[in-house]
């Protein structure tokens, strides 16, 4: 606790020290630009997403990220009517007809006093005690191919907490507690934990009309940014292959933009499935997966700001064989259960059992809605989303909250002048069990039966960092921008996680619900060389693994050097 208490001192020390200091007056063309940065879920797309429902940002759809460089072109906004309009100026420098920018080297250290506490920042896992990470790279353009290099490493001290007990033993003793076939640790290992990914890295061309590649950059799929139910930042961007339009295409009833990838997931050494890498049987479904998906995201004629749109996502298993041809458009298979073909051999312990059907794939499905009211600072999303296919029309008819999960988000500008804008945003998910599932014996989130890894990636969650099975969440945060930086004070309630018998009987138990409350402030400060960022987080967690309550303090201090 002492050593949690000097933490939080010099932290607060630093971000007084931080606010008082003289900025450095922005140049725009120098190395300190946010141009080559603007990744999913950075401050500056947060930035440039108020910006958009002020008008100074072209209306464009923001449920298909990252952007590419040829988008950013059109988004950065010309008019200095904002306070980070140097920020977003260009700092590219030409050789021989390639225009290339530099990845600033971005220094971070997190601390955290009592157990892990981190979320939607890539490949890191801050564990307890301090974890330090490094990014830097580069960004080339010719023509209509970019590049992007911005690999990250990091290293958790990963000091000893309480965890869950699991019945296991070995590395299985450090999995998930509650459910123990999702590739989800409580802690990875008991010895210090290090990664180096390749990071927010793409090849990409981007012709007038049609886009492709090869990335291991996250993807923003949907409106939704703290709580996403398919794809965000919380987990590092796995590798994978793309094919889309470059910008919108007009259709006459609107524009449609949309992106279609195939790549591959890769789990955790402290994953329960073990054996081969591919698939062999149901017993061993293999420790690497295929998984391929769309997003596709439409702007209606005749009604302003408004974008609607879908996307799918599939985790299917890697066949011995290799990977067939139907792999190529099983993103746009049916979506009855009953119209599928069988997809696993019969099992000979019951030959009179219709073959299955679907089981060899984990789909989620999502629908969602974002409009900006133009010009009035202010935007609503909302998302809406399916585990598993429905069986047939009928089971898809009556029971449509089925497996379900939800996202709404509201966005205000409050002020915005030349050298100030305070903005306000609110975001909560919920796929907590709906009261059908006392009898249907299923409907969680991000679990499959076969593919026992659930919706994550090396151990983390793809989609909303709040939990797997039944979980909900909310995000309260007041964002403040000026020439010399940011602030945001946030105050998130996370329920991590749902025990006792609610599924059989409906009634919840009053020590069942694993809930954390977390109240941060966080700055940026930009000063002569460097930007330097601080934060503090009070972090309480009810009921935490279901045994008893526990406190943290998660401070954290970052430096991104300016290269000039």
């Amino acid at each position: 606790m002492r050593t949690a208490c000097r933490c939080a001192v010099v932290i607060a020390t630093l971000s007084i020290a931080t606010a008082s200091a003289a900025p450095a007056q922005q140049s725009g063309n120098g190395g300190d630009s946010f141009r080559s940065e603007i990744f999913v879920g950075s401050q500056p797309e947060n930035y440039l997403r108020y910006l958009q429902t002020m008008g100074l940002v072209p209306l464009y759809p923001w449920s298909s990220r990252a952007f590419s460089p040829r988008e950013l072109d059109k988004l950065i906004p010309s008019s200095p009517a904002h306070p980070w309009s140097l920020r977003l100026a260009s700092s590219a420098k030409n050789f021989h007809g390639i225009s290339y920018d530099f990845i600033r080297p971005d220094a971070t250290f997190r601390f955290n006093s009592g157990f892990p506490y981190g979320y939607n920042d890539g490949p890191i896992w801050a564990g307890r005690g301090l974890t330090s990470a490094i990014q830097l790279g580069v960004a080339a353009r010719w023509g209509p191919a970019s590049l992007t290099i911005a690999p990250m490493a990091f290293r958790a001290e990963n000091q000893s907490f309480f965890i869950m007990p699991t019945g296991l033993t070995g590395l299985g003793a450090f999995a998930d507690g509650t459910h123990r076939g999702v590739d989800y640790p409580q802690r990875f290992g008991d010895t210090p934990y290090s990664q180096l990914d390749p990071g927010e890295s793409t090849f990409r061309v981007d012709l007038p009309i049609v886009t492709f590649g090869v990335s291991t950059a996250n993807m923003g799929w949907g409106p939704g940014t703290e709580y996403p139910l398919l794809l965000g930042d919380n987990a590092a961007g796995f590798p994978h292959a793309f094919v889309g339009t470059s910008e919108p295409i007009n259709i006459f009833i609107g524009k449609i933009h949309g992106n279609l990838m195939w790549g591959e997931l890769a789990q955790s050494k402290y994953s329960p499935v073990t054996g081969p890498s591919l698939f062999t049987s149901p017993a061993e479904p293999g420790r690497k997966r295929f998984t391929t998906g769309f997003v596709l995201v439409g702007e209606v004629r005749g009604i302003t700001g408004l974008e609607i749109g879908g996307a799918r996502f599939f985790h299917s298993i890697w066949p011995r064989s290799g990977i067939p041809s139907s792999y190529l458009t099983k993103a746009f298979q049916g979506f009855l259960k009953k119209n599928l073909p069988p997809d696993l051999p019969p099992d000979p312990r019951f030959p009179s059992e219709d073959p299955a059907r679907g089981i060899a794939d984990n789909q989620l499905l999502e629908v969602f809605a974002r409009w900006v009211l133009p010009h009035s600072g202010f935007e609503l999303s909302a998302e809406y989303g399916r585990e598993d296919h429905s069986e047939d029309l009928r089971d898809l008819t009556q029971e449509p909250d089925h497996s379900r999960m939800y996202n709404i988000g509201m966005r205000k500008v409050i002020s915005l002048d030349s050298h100030s804008m305070t903005a306000a945003r609110f975001e909560l998910i919920n796929f907590q069990l709906p009261s059908l599932s006392r009898y249907r014996g299923e409907g969680e989130i991000y679990l499959h039966g076969l593919m026992r890894q659930g919706h994550t990636y090396l151990g983390q969650l793809l989609g909303a960092p709040v939990g797997v099975g039944t979980a909900a969440g909310s995000t309260l945060a007041v964002d403040h921008y000026t020439s010399n930086g940011r602030w945001t004070l946030s105050w998130v309630r996370d329920l991590k996680q749902e025990d006792g018998n609610f599924v059989i009987l409906g009634v919840r138990q009053p020590h069942s619900m694993d809930v954390t409350h977390a109240v941060g402030l966080e700055t940026t400060r930009f000063m002569r060389g460097f930007d330097v960022t601080t934060g503090l987080t009070f972090v309480r967690d009810f009921n935490r693994d279901f045994a008893a309550d526990a406190a943290n303090v998660n401070a954290m201090l970052g430096l991104r050097y300016n290269i000039r």
